[in-house]
């Protein structure tokens, strides 16, 4: 048997350890003629050779898509099968690969490799800090073909493109009426199951959305208690609630749009959160029109009325 000395790791044939040693030296003895990239491998160099070809030899037998390396092929096969090999130690979820699996891990570690140079917030996704550096930078690569406004993130933009399209890919399995942000769609699913997520610290009174828990403090006269009351007791921290509304509007935003289900919220830059905003009342309008028709209650229909005038007035 052939051993390696640093890692006592075994291998039947020499020139597969002679292959392996290049692990811990380093060694890239073989060099793209076509770029500066050099590789351990014969074979991840003929992989890498078909980037500047095109070629892609290998093809799915089932929907005919070819690609560039068999390793490529195989995780798109799964799409197909339906094979989810790595498992989470600590829940029941799987992932299609090695990758997706260790950024959900983060879940449940809380960890966040990814440090931003220019403040102290990190982040577990590194294009979550790549958006994120874009604050500071002042970057907005991303630009509307039609209205060429510019954004620092393409979620944002593809936000923003439904304003022009009017395209609702949100649907509710319900009553399948559509929306163009997963917030508002989430908005609208408590009409069907009746949950009233806000409640008022001062009389405990729910609703289902934070505009008009702000509606209900004015008309109660709870704004000045609540705000002597804010002094002294802080808010339950499920809450977050801040009287405009719009706060909590960012954060259903950032907590809904992340990869995976992904926890870690993405900084959105100021004009898009306005933009976002603008789009969620126009669609909280709508379902405040099923919200009258299910309540009969006189002052929750005054409240939903006072919800879209003060919005209206506010942009």
């Amino acid at each position: 048997m052939n051993m390696c000395h640093i890692c006592c790791k075994e291998f039947s044939i020499k020139r597969d350890l002679t292959r392996h040693m290049r692990i811990h030296t380093g060694e890239k003895p073989f060099k793209c003629d076509s770029c500066e990239k050099a590789f351990s491998r014969q074979d991840t160099l003929a992989d890498h050779k078909r980037i500047h070809t095109g070629e892609k030899p290998y093809s799915c037998d089932t929907c005919e898509k070819t690609f560039r390396t068999y390793g490529e092929l195989t995780l798109h096969k799964r799409i197909h099968t339906g094979e989810k090999p790595y498992s989470c130690d600590r829940c029941e979820k799987a992932f299609l690969t090695s990758t997706k699996l260790t950024v959900h891990k983060r879940i449940h570690t809380g960890e966040k490799p990814f440090k931003c140079d220019f403040c102290e917030k990190a982040f577990g996704l590194q294009h979550h800090l790549v958006s994120h550096m874009r604050i500071h930078t002042g970057e907005k690569p991303f630009t509307c073909d039609t209205c060429e406004k510019a954004f620092c993130s393409n979620g944002d933009l593809t936000r923003h493109r439904r304003t022009h399209t009017k395209e609702k890919p949100f649907k509710c399995d319900i009553c399948e009426k559509g929306f163009s942000q997963q917030s508002a769609l989430n908005r609208h699913k408590r009409i069907h199951t009746g949950e009233n997520p806000y409640s008022c610290e001062l009389c405990q009174k729910s609703f289902n959305t934070s505009s008009k828990l702000s509606v209900h403090k004015k008309l109660a006269g709870h704004l000045e208690k609540f705000e002597s009351f804010e002094n002294t007791v802080p808010p339950p921290a499920s809450t977050s609630f801040v009287d405009c509304g719009e706060e909590n509007i960012k954060l259903e935003i950032k907590e809904e749009e992340t990869l995976d289900v992904d926890p870690l919220s993405m900084n959105m830059e100021a004009e898009s959160v306005e933009e976002t905003i603008k789009q969620e009342i126009e669609e909280e309008e709508i379902q405040d029109e099923d919200s009258l028709s299910c309540e009969k209650n006189s002052h929750e229909d005054q409240l939903n009325l006072i919800d879209i005038v003060d919005h209206k007035i506010e942009i």
